[in-house]
């Protein structure tokens, strides 16, 4: 992507996130900063803010590559109480420079109107679903009993509200959940059949402490495997991953919890409308998660890691 492009595109989803009005990208990273700038977007560091020589702007995207530069989440909250923010928390997957570039470049890339009405025709399709519903596409048939009450995590609005702070995975993945925090799976909500994996993204969730969050080179270690044998074969039964993992099976259970026993946590449908042959999908990269195509994952951020296991061409249909 060119540069003009890529500020063109920048510009565009500024305005659409923000109402027509500017924003500014805070970072925690000078180097990105320094980066953005140079391109013609307006950025500037969290340090800046906290330090005292910036106010906190009114409009920002919010880039985080280290958490540990960072105050804690609710601290940032108060900060940040009468900002609209749109977080793009690239340190939950990788804090590496040429990753985040990549992000922006993906960023810039996504119409995020189009995707915020691909969730409202998705979620229409969803409700308007008896009982059950597929998604299919090469190597992948996966059917999906529907509960009563579906609850789903997605964006149908595309400006924020003056105080208003939302993630970037809203806007381009309609989400729900087959299992809660505690690992209990949903008897309502289920799903099973086989899943062609073209791509795997691990994260962590930046208040995980203690021993699990050291896991976190060890679960990118294993992405990064999958990744290279890509495309793999899984088959889910009743709300569970019981085949297909193959030699990354214990590391997988060790690293997201075993208290999940290979429970699928997460069951969403990207819409950010990227071309899958224009993405990067060697890279454990946030901006991946809701490119194209359908994502089950596995356990939780908060407790472990949270493995996403992504077909590119899969798509809702109707059962």
């Amino acid at each position: 992507m060119s540069d003009t492009a890529l500020r063109t595109g920048i510009e565009a989803n500024l305005r659409a996130v923000f109402g027509g009005q500017d924003g500014v990208f805070l970072t925690d990273e000078p180097t990105l900063a320094a980066w953005l700038t140079d391109l013609g977007a307006p950025a500037a560091t969290f340090d800046d803010v906290l330090s005292g020589g910036h106010a906190p702007p009114a409009r920002a995207i919010a880039v985080p590559l280290d958490y540990g530069r960072l105050p804690s989440r609710l601290a940032l909250r108060d900060i940040f109480a009468r900002s609209s923010m749109l977080w793009i928390s690239l340190a939950s997957f990788s804090g590496e420079l040429d990753v985040a570039t990549y992000a922006i470049e993906k960023f810039a890339d996504i119409d995020l109107s189009g995707a915020v009405a691909a969730n409202r025709r998705v979620i229409s399709q969803l409700l308007l679903a008896r009982e059950e519903i597929r998604m299919t596409g090469p190597g992948t048939d996966l059917t999906i009993r529907l509960p009563e009450m579906l609850q789903l995590s997605s964006r149908t609005r595309t400006e924020l509200l003056p105080d208003e702070h939302s993630t970037i995975g809203n806007y381009f993945e309609v989400a729900m959940s087959p299992t809660d925090l505690a690992g209990q799976v949903d008897s309502e909500l289920v799903v099973s059949g086989t899943l062609r994996v073209d791509s795997v993204l691990v994260a962590k969730h930046r208040e995980l402490h203690g021993e699990r969050a050291d896991y976190f080179t060890t679960a990118k270690n294993i992405a990064a495997q999958m990744r290279t044998a890509c495309p793999l074969y899984v088959t889910i039964e009743d709300n569970r991953f019981v085949d297909g993992f193959g030699p990354w099976a214990d590391g997988i259970d060790a690293t997201s919890g075993r208290e999940y026993g290979g429970a699928v946590t997460e069951l969403a449908i990207g819409t950010g409308l990227l071309d899958p042959g224009r993405v990067d999908w060697s890279l454990n990269c946030l901006l991946n998660e809701g490119a194209a195509g359908i994502h089950l994952g596995v356990g939780n951020g908060l407790t472990g890691m949270h493995f996403d296991f992504i077909a590119t061409e899969a798509a809702l249909v109707r059962s």
